[in-house]
Order: structure tokens, then C-alpha cells, then sequence
């Protein structure tokens, strides 16, 4: 591998990625790829090429299926392979069981994902885990999610597919935890159309509609459209939110072999009483303070508000030899008007009311926008009397992120002077621009090739190679808007990044298969001086057996993963307490030594029976530090996952019920500071817990429905975040919610 790293305070050009291919190139060549100009001579006279590959809506579509499985997915490798065909565990959060949990929601469907870890520092900022690490890899159609955005809003999507592991041939971060990827919506050549309302506890209102129509008699041109407004409040107190999401796509085949699609999409977050933190898990005596689950020390004007809106556009083609071209183009724009005002620093004193001090939040209007590029090729050729098939890539990142200059008039005391009666009744602070403002530029980009070579009847490889450039810095401009210089430069240039996976089919049924790739992210964290850490590097393996049955509607894999990272970012404890970056953030330490991740992993999804689909799957980690010590201490080492529906006939045609479960092991978070009131550090504990959900629905007749959840139904009491700032964040009390349906 050829690494150069670059950390210095120079202006540098631009990126310039795809000459790097040449050298991916050879690479692939010698491991014996063959592009099809050099098949093409090899080919025996005899030898059929496959079937015209049909552009549009593929297979693994899932609305319309009533399953819970999908036929194939593009995240691991951009080539059409089916679930068994792919070298690494995946999962598909199809429309039906997004449906039938009632998951408008991100974070509400990966909840039940097997796999991941949901974690949540306050009511804005979401976080996701796999395999020991955290998830940054989020991707909208196959590109990288923009930033600054709020909580995704699942009217928008197909299905969501989560590959576990890392997928650093497709993108250059390579994480080893997973990759989850929202698939849009697209248009249908029929007319159909939808409308849903959704009523919930806390005065949650949710309205929906759906449309899609051909705009042309033969259906070659065609539209949709999504929309949802929502409305709620929260068990916390003070909290409400308002959301309004939208998407228009339209598709059109130019001519025969030829889809161009276009659209737009936008989510719009509102919220007040938002809260910056969790609550103290102690009191000031060393007691556990156990405080209420509605507990929020926040103003009613406290909100981080999130827009986002990106532009999107793509061109199929079909060329000749049965090859595809793909080209992509996604342009996201976002704003975060933070102003917060939250008691979350100190430990409370039962008797006087007093400990707490106030955390204020008030920055002005955040920008970031993003632009991503997608381009790769991908078909078959003969190489030695056998089929194969090759993909050659680009794709890039490019960000900019804008935080202006000034100061926040604060009109009131950060100290509480009783939380017992805390009602948030202070001055919203107002933000004064002075003109200045810093732009934070990145770009990540970078060119692929792999190759699927089938060498013999029942062993096909996947072999390839990425090489990635990065490029960050920030730019600062006085308050005339004069640029005075940069600062925080890194630059890595040309990492290769290499792919190889394997799937030897055993019979009709199962396969095993086995893959390996290498580590390369950046990373954002700073330490205390502020200044970036080093990239985290490592490597990933993942050793399995995969099965499909019934025609490929019910899927099952089991797995065992490997996976070495250094350069970790971890809180820098030799800091004091309350120490923040200049951009608010905590100072990180990079553990050179390095995080070893192992474990075991089962999933299943799709049909039991024509009338029952399941889905579910169970996950051991062990994660353990250098010197053997746990790693990864907020993740459980057993979590299981379970979610399953059953559709009545006869009688009591028309209804179906269904519940799902997840349960996990003990997790516990080192604290920052220590129990007080002698501060000796200690861990903050969340035993383990298990919550049901259940679901029953009723259809009036074809055009109409009704559907009841009860989510948390046994109303447990747990944290979905332990130890941040040394608090906790409650879990959501049992929630019932009705949604009324008609489609036509």
C-alpha cells in the first residue's frame, strides 16, 4: 500500500483522483481481471452473452411485496447480486415491515435492524453503532448523505439496506461497522396513490400522501410525488416538534436503453424545548438521582433547526455488450439555526434544589451544502470460456461548511436556582453576526475497479481495489468578508484500499463465502490543541454461510467477523472538566494501540409461510482494547432482535397481527468525571432490558385500512444513553399510535 499524508497550513489544488485508476487498474489486471476490449478476443464463437440487463425499477423493489426480504442489493459492490451472492451480511428494512413497525423514522427502523445499536446524547442528535464502532457511512441511493441534516423521514424510501461490515471499495471512508442505505422511491408506470393519518400519544399527528402517474400514454414518462406533515409533542417535558418532508422524482426512457431520472427532495425540522445533554445520573451526595423520565431542563424557545433539500439526477445507459453506464449527481443544501439553552452540567441536590448550571448554545445560522458525483460502468465479458463481471468507477464528495462570526447576548445566569421548579422562563439569547465567518472544505474522491470472476460452476470471486484522496481545511474571512488564511490542512493522497471476497455454492440452497478489506476514514475529531487526528486505519474480515429458500423469499446468514482498527478517537481525559473546543466540541486522544472487534452474527428475513414473515437476528460482540481490557463498553455483547406479522384468512380474512422485540445484554459507560462528591471514577451501569412492541391491522375493504401499534408495550424503563457528560438518556414510555389508510 502507498500512502502519502500531507498536514500543513498551504493551499493545494484541487483533487485529481482518476489518474489513480490506471493504477487500480494494473492492479486488477494482475490479479487476472480482463475488461471487455480484452475479452472480447478470448471469446469462443459459442459462447451466448447474458440477457439485456432491463434499466428502471429492479427486483429488489419491496413496496408492493408484502415481505420482509428483498431479491438483490447494489450497497456492497454496485453490482445487481442477490443477498446470497453478496460476500458480507446484509439486511433490508423493506416497505412492508417499515409499515407494519410504524417507522417514520431513521432511527425507529434501524431500532429493529439486527446489528445496530441505537444511541441518543439528547432530542437532535442521533447515533448509530455496528460492531463495536460507530456508523458515519449514511447514504441516500448509493451516495453519501448530506450534512448538517436532520433525522431521516422514511416516506421517502423504498427500503433501507444495512451492510454490515466495511464497504470501502464503493466509498473511501471504509468503515467497519456498517453502511446503511436509503433507496428512494420511484415512479410506477400505473397510477396509484395513498394518503395516511397517523394519531399518537402527546398529541402526535401525522398526515401522509403518495402519488405516482404515468404522464404519458405508453407510461415512458413518468412521476411521483411523497409528502408528510407532522406535528408532536414528546414524554419530555416542553418539547414539540414540527416536520413537513417531500420528494418529486420523475422518471422518462429517452429512448430504448436510455433513463434519465430527476427530482428533488426536502425535510424541514421545527423544533422547541430541545434539549443539548441528558440528565445527571447522580446526585450531588453520590446518590443515584433517578430522575423522572419526563425530565427536561430546557427553555420552551430552545430549538436546533434543521433543513435540508437536496437536487438529484441520474442517466442509465445501456451500451454495447450488454454493459451499463451509470452516472449520478446529487446537490444537498442544508441550515441548522442552533439557539439552546439546557441545564445539563453539575449534579442536583435533592434538598436545595441547586447543583445545576446551564449550558447556552447560540452560533447562527450553519450552512453546509454537499456535492456528489457518481459514476461506474459495469457489465460481463469472457475470460477462459466463463462468464464474468466487471465495474470501474468514480465517486466523490465534495463539502463546504459555513459558521459565521459574532457573539450571543445572554440576559441570564447560568446557574439554576431550583430545578424542583425549573420552567425554562428565561430570555432567548440573540445572536450578533459581525460579518466574519469560517469555511470548513472537504472533499473525498475516488476510483474503483472490481471484478466478479466466476471460476468455476459453483465459486465466484470478487476482487478489486479503491484509491482515495482526501482534502480538508478551513478557511477564515474577517469581517469585510476578506479571506486572512487557512488553518487545520490535511491532505492524503492515492490510498488504496483493497476488496476481495469470496462465494463457493454448496448446493442449491446454501453458500459460504468469506471477505476482506482494508480501513481508511478520516476523521473530524480534534484533540486538545485542535488540531485533526490522524486517519483511522485497519482491516476488516468476515467468514459466513448463507442460505435462500423458497424461491429466494426467505434469506438466513450466519457470520463470523474480525476486525482490527487504530487511530480510534476516544475522550481525552487529561483535560478538565467542562473543556471544549473552540467549536464546541470535546477534545479525543487517538488510541494508537488500537480496538480489536470480534464476533458472531444470524439473521433471517422474508416468508415462514404465504401468510407469516419474519424478520430478526442476533448479534455477539466481543470488543476488546489492546491491553485486553472491553472496548466498546455502550454496546451490548448479546443484542436480539425479532419482528413478525401474520395475515388471517377465512373468517377473519383481512386482519393481521404481528409483534417484534429487542433485547440486550449490560452495557456500562466509564464516567468523565468521576461520582461525586469525591469524584473516584466509577462506571455508569444499564443493566439488561428487553422491549415489546405489537402491531394488529384490519383491512376495511381494498381501498381502506386501519392499523393500531403500541410501542414499549410493557412501559419498561431503560436508557438509550448512558454516560454522556456522566447522564443518561430515558427511553420512550410505552406509546400507542393509530394510522388510518386508504391507496387506490
Amino acid at each position: 500500500m502507498q500512502t502519502t499524508t500531507v498536514l500543513s497550513s498551504s493551499r493545494l489544488p484541487a483533487l485529481r483522483p482518476l489518474p489513480h485508476l490506471l493504477h487500480i487498474s494494473l492492479l486488477s489486471l494482475a490479479a487476472g481481471v480482463a475488461l471487455p476490449a480484452l475479452a472480447a478476443d478470448a471469446a469462443p464463437a459459442d459462447v451466448t452473452m447474458p440477457a439485456v440487463t432491463v434499466l428502471g425499477q429492479s427486483m429488489a423493489t419491496t413496496e408492493g411485496t408484502q415481505s420482509y426480504t428483498a431479491g438483490e442489493t447494489r450497497s456492497a459492490t454496485r453490482m445487481d447480486l442477490s443477498l446470497r451472492e453478496t460476500p458480507q451480511s446484509v439486511s433490508v428494512i423493506t416497505r412492508q415491515l417499515l409499515d407494519d413497525l410504524g417507522a417514520v423514522r431513521l432511527d425507529q427502523a434501524l431500532a429493529q435492524t439486527t446489528g445496530i445499536q441505537v444511541g441518543q446524547n439528547d432530542t437532535e442528535r442521533t447515533t448509530f453503532y455496528a460492531r463495536g464502532f460507530g456508523i458515519n457511512n449514511l447514504q441516500i441511493d448509493g451516495m453519501a448523505r448530506g450534512g448538517n441534516a436532520p433525522l431521516q423521514d422514511t416516506i421517502l424510501y423504498d427500503r433501507i439496506e444495512v451492510v454490515r461490515g466495511a464497504t470501502g471499495l464503493m466509498g473511501g471512508t471504509g468503515d467497519p461497522s456498517a453502511t446503511i442505505n436509503m433507496i428512494r422511491k420511484r415512479p410506477a408506470k400505473e397510477f396509484q396513490a395513498s394518503a395516511g393519518l397517523i394519531m399518537g400519544r402527546w398529541d402526535d399527528q401525522r398526515i401522509e400522501a403518495d402519488l405516482s402517474t404515468p404522464l404519458n400514454a405508453e407510461g415512458s414518462v413518468r412521476a411521483r410525488t411523497a409528502l408528510a406533515w407532522q406535528k408532536r409533542d414528546s414524554y419530555l417535558d416542553m418539547y414539540h416538534e414540527r416536520k413537513t418532508v417531500g420528494m418529486l422524482i420523475v422518471e422518462a426512457d429517452l429512448r430504448p436503453g436510455t433513463l434519465l431520472t430527476a427530482g428533488v427532495d426536502f425535510q424541514d425540522n421545527k423544533p422547541t424545548g430541545a434539549t443539548w445533554g441528558a440528565v445527571p445520573y447522580w446526585n450531588a451526595d453520590g446518590s443515584l438521582a433517578n430522575l423522572p423520565r419526563n425530565t427536561s431542563w430546557t427553555a420552551p424557545w430552545s430549538t436546533w433547526a434543521q433543513k435540508q433539500h437536496t437536487v438529484f439526477t441520474s442517466v442509465e445507459q445501456r451500451l454495447p455488450g450488454n454493459w451499463n453506464l451509470h452516472l449520478g449527481y446529487a446537490r444537498t443544501e442544508s441550515t441548522n439555526r442552533t439557539t439552546v439553552a439546557y441545564a445539563g452540567e453539575g449534579h442536583p441536590d435533592p434538598a436545595t434544589g441547586t447543583g445545576m448550571k446551564l449550558w447556552t448554545g447560540a452560533r447562527g445560522a450553519g450552512e453546509r451544502n454537499s456535492d456528489n458525483f457518481d459514476v461506474y460502468a459495469s457489465g460481463p465479458f469472457t475470460l477462459l470460456g466463463r462468464k464474468h463481471t466487471a465495474i470501474i468507477g468514480w465517486n466523490g464528495d465534495n463539502r463546504q461548511e459555513r459558521s459565521p462570526g459574532g457573539k450571543a447576548k445572554i440576559d441570564y445566569e447560568p446557574l439554576v436556582p431550583d430545578y424542583r421548579s425549573w420552567t425554562g422562563n428565561i430570555p432567548r439569547p440573540v445572536f450578533h453576526p459581525d460579518g466574519s465567518h469560517t469555511e470548513k472544505v472537504t472533499r473525498l474522491a475516488g476510483g474503483y475497479v472490481a471484478t466478479r470472476l466466476s471460476l468455476a460452476d459453483p465459486l465466484h470471486v470478487i476482487i478489486g481495489a479503491r484509491s482515495s484522496t482526501y482534502r480538508t481545511d478551513t478557511r477564515n474571512y474577517n469581517t469585510q468578508g476578506v479571506y486572512t488564511g487557512s488553518g487545520d490542512f490535511v491532505e492524503t493522497r492515492n490510498e488504496v484500499t483493497p476488496y476481495v471476497g469470496a462465494v463457493f455454492d454448496i448446493n442449491k440452497q446454501y453458500s459460504a463465502y468469506a471477505s476482506f478489506t482494508q480501513l481508511f476514514n478520516p476523521q473530524s475529531s480534534k484533540d486538545r490543541n485542535d488540531k485533526f487526528l490522524a486517519p483511522e486505519t485497519g482491516d476488516n474480515a468476515e467468514l459466513g454461510i448463507k442460505g435462500e429458500f423458497y424461491e429466494g423469499k426467505l434469506n438466513a446468514s450466519a457470520a463470523l467477523f474480525h476486525t482490527k482498527k487504530k487511530n480510534l478517537a476516544e475522550l481525552d481525559r487529561t483535560v478538565p472538566p467542562g473543556f471544549l473546543l473552540p467549536d464546541g466540541g470535546q477534545a479525543m486522544v487517538a488510541n494508537g494501540a488500537g480496538v480489536t472487534a470480534k464476533g458472531v452474527e444470524f439473521d433471517v428475513s422474508g416468508q415462514l409461510s404465504p401468510a407469516w414473515e419474519a424478520s430478526g437476528g442476533y448479534t455477539y460482540l466481543h470488543a476488546a482494547e489492546a491491553d485486553g481490557r472491553r472496548a466498546a463498553t455502550t454496546q451490548p455483547r448479546h443484542l436480539l432482535r425479532l419482528a413478525t406479522s401474520y395475515r388471517f384468512d377465512g373468517r377473519l380474512s383481512g386482519l393481521k397481527a404481528g409483534a417484534s422485540m429487542t433485547a440486550q445484554s449490560a452495557t456500562y459507560s466509564e464516567s468523565w468525571y468521576g461520582r461525586p462528591p469525591s469524584n473516584e471514577m466509577t462506571n455508569i451501569p444499564q443493566a439488561g432490558y428487553a422491549l415489546v412492541n405489537a402491531m394488529a391491522s384490519y383491512a376495511i375493504n381494498r381501498h381502506a385500512s386501519v392499523q393500531l401499534n403500541v410501542n414499549n408495550l410493557l412501559d419498561k424503563k431503560y436508557y438509550r444513553n448512558v454516560g454522556f457528560f456522566d447522564g443518561v438518556f430515558w427511553g420512550e414510555p410505552r406509546n400507542v399510535s393509530l394510522a388510518v389508510r386508504t391507496a387506490f
